[in-house]
């Protein structure tokens, strides 16, 4: 019975290392670091005031170091003015503070720039930062319509006047909200885990198989 068992085993025995091979490939891949850093928050356009955290992903593979830098946005030199360095790689967390109180009010741009062992660079950038510790930060103004409805309700008229209705609230971006390439990232990575997955349990069935 155990010889006619080691027949069946070894029988299966190309099939079942194909898929270890295929599952051992896809947890791989799905556990692999990605390929550019990515900033978290803040968000281009929004408005910072003091010490700001900026939180996003370094990891990827051969890292040697980050750097963290800003410049005036539009500026036509395109100077760049280092914020902090690190050698630490973070997927995801806090890459480093910045300090924006030491700058004047103004737009900004930000990079993060990774640094691999080879010697190559990759880097992620916002736009349009708005730093704003000595100044007000702006506020939507109202819209045209709005405008003209509150002219309309102080002329002296036949016409009944319409209850305005409640407007939208206006919400600021959520920096949780992942991008359109950070979810097909993720569904790719779960859709592979789940093959790998399967295949650990089709080689369980073959080996079930094979013993009964």
């Amino acid at each position: 019975m155990i010889e006619l068992n080691a027949m069946h085993l070894s029988k299966w025995s190309p099939l079942i290392s194909l898929i270890a091979a295929l599952w051992i490939a896809a947890i791989g891949y799905a556990q692999a670091p990605d390929k550019k850093p990515v900033i978290i928050s803040p968000r281009g356009g929004e408005a910072l005031q003091g010490r700001v955290e900026i939180n996003g992903i370094t990891a990827m593979e051969g890292f040697q170091r980050a750097e963290v830098e800003f410049r005036y946005t539009n500026d036509p030199k395109e100077t760049w003015f280092l914020i902090a360095e690190t050698d630490q790689a973070v997927n995801p967390g806090k890459i480093t503070e910045w300090d924006t109180s030491t700058i004047t009010d103004g737009f900004y741009d930000l990079r993060v720039s990774v640094f691999l062992k080879d010697g190559t660079s990759t880097s992620a950038e916002i736009k349009g930062i708005r730093v704003r510790n000595y100044s007000p930060i702006e506020t939507p103004t109202p819209s045209n319509t709005l405008n003209a409805v509150e002219s309309m309700s102080t002329l002296e008229t036949q016409v009944p006047t319409r209850t305005p209705r409640p407007t939208q609230p206006v919400f600021a971006a959520n920096p949780a909200v992942l991008s359109r390439a950070d979810l097909n990232s993720s569904l790719v990575r779960g859709g592979i885990a789940g093959i790998g997955s399967f295949l650990a349990f089709a080689v369980y069935w073959i080996i079930k198989k094979s013993l009964s």
